[in-house]
């Protein structure tokens, strides 16, 4: 088999193992097929594979493997040469530059962008113990500060909504059984049931997930809307168990409290949405534009919606599938600029699928690593670790 052969199964090895870790998605089950395919390479120590490598951003792999070589070697003397003059010296540039950009992040209380930042220094340090560290202490920060301000949103919607009720109690003067008032009570109630529902529905999906600040923020909202409910109470208890001790729910405010206006202005819609829209934009291949104009149409009442929406939903799955795979394709074929362009098109059209958002993160985060090692030049100063 060619060097170059091999080097591609092996970063593609490494890309779709690593999704598989985090997604464990049937999708990437062909993952451990190709990692076991390639452990028998992995004697393979000769300048060529650790160049390509080097070469191709796997700076770490191809560091181990220098270091594994015997002095016996024929190529030893070459590696060991590359090892210092090339290898060593991108490791610690690149791993400084991730390093000073995660702590300019993290000075500005940027949680998510340090965390990336740190994740890359991970990959190319020492030291990565103390990297992965870091990288939690932006992700507990990240999550406190989203139940921090999702929480607080969201008792300040179920207040208001609530606040509504002796709105649709019937007005002095009318019959306390008048019929009119009576049906509009009957909507609103339906409603807040509806909204009950969704977050009870959604509470038990985050706590299935192990994300416990979303899961609480939603069984709150039950609880506040569904008083005294037995399954609330138990989901969360549960919840509690759960909960971190470093994740801090923020106290109730005072029911009198300010419900303030909200940050954000809604996003324009069309009135009214027909059937023949939504298939005028199925027939252009508009499938993201059709699913948003299906959801509009639904919730005007349009006949058959659901059932519409679920065949739109089914076109995009199809669609994003034979991206990814197109993405693959190109990956094996190491033109990771086409790759990354595939698969941010299957991630857009199908953004829910963990497994492909992960490969797409890391294919970038490859192609980030690969300019900054073709960036650097042999003069550039090469800093100490810090």
């Amino acid at each position: 088999m060619k060097v170059r052969n091999i080097i591609v199964w092996l970063a593609l090895g490494w890309l779709l193992t690593a999704c598989a870790e985090g997604g464990g998605n049937k999708a990437f089950d062909l993952a451990d097929l190709i990692k076991r395919g390639t452990e028998s390479f992995q004697v393979m120590n000769s300048y060529a594979v650790i160049e390509n490598d080097f070469e191709r951003g796997h700076i770490m792999r191809a560091r181990e493997r220098a270091l594994e070589m015997k002095a016996s070697d024929s190529d030893y003397a070459r590696v060991q040469k590359l090892l210092k003059e090339k290898i060593e010296p991108a490791r610690r540039r690149i791993f400084v530059h991730y390093l000073r950009l995660a702590k300019k992040h993290e000075a500005r209380q940027n949680w998510s962008d340090a965390g990336l930042a740190y994740e890359q220094a991970k990959a190319i340090t020492l030291k990565p113990d103390a990297m992965e560290a870091k990288r939690w202490a932006m992700e507990k920060r990240l999550r406190q500060l989203r139940v921090e301000k999702l929480i607080r949103q969201r008792r300040r919607e179920d207040r208001t909504l609530l606040s509504y009720g002796p709105a649709y109690e019937a007005a002095r003067g009318l019959s306390p059984r008048d019929e009119v008032y009576l049906r509009q009570q009957e909507y609103y109630n339906d409603d807040l049931d509806d909204r009950a529902t969704r977050a009870y529905r959604e509470s038990r999906h985050y706590l299935r997930q192990k994300k416990y600040g979303p899961a609480y923020i939603e069984i709150e909202s039950y609880l506040r809307l569904q008083p005294g409910s037995t399954r609330g109470l138990k989901q969360l208890a549960a919840i509690k168990r759960e909960l971190p001790t470093w994740l801090k729910i923020p106290p109730m405010q005072a029911a009198g409290g300010p419900v303030g206006k909200p940050s954000v202005a809604r996003l324009a819609t069309p009135k009214e949405v027909t059937l023949k829209q939504v298939q005028e934009a199925l027939s252009k291949g508009e499938l993201s534009e059709a699913k948003h104009l299906a959801q509009i149409y639904r919730r005007n009442g349009g006949q058959g919606a659901a059932k519409l929406l679920a065949q739109i939903q089914q076109k995009l799955n199809v669609k994003s599938d034979a991206l990814f795979i197109q993405g693959s394709a190109a990956f094996r074929k190491e033109k990771l600029d086409l790759a990354i362009r595939h698969w941010s098109r299957a991630v857009a059209l199908t953004p829910e699928k963990s497994e492909y958002v992960e490969a797409l993160n890391r294919a970038r985060q490859l192609k980030e690593r690969l300019n900054l090692l073709r960036s650097q030049k042999d003069s550039d100063p090469i800093p100490e670790e810090e």
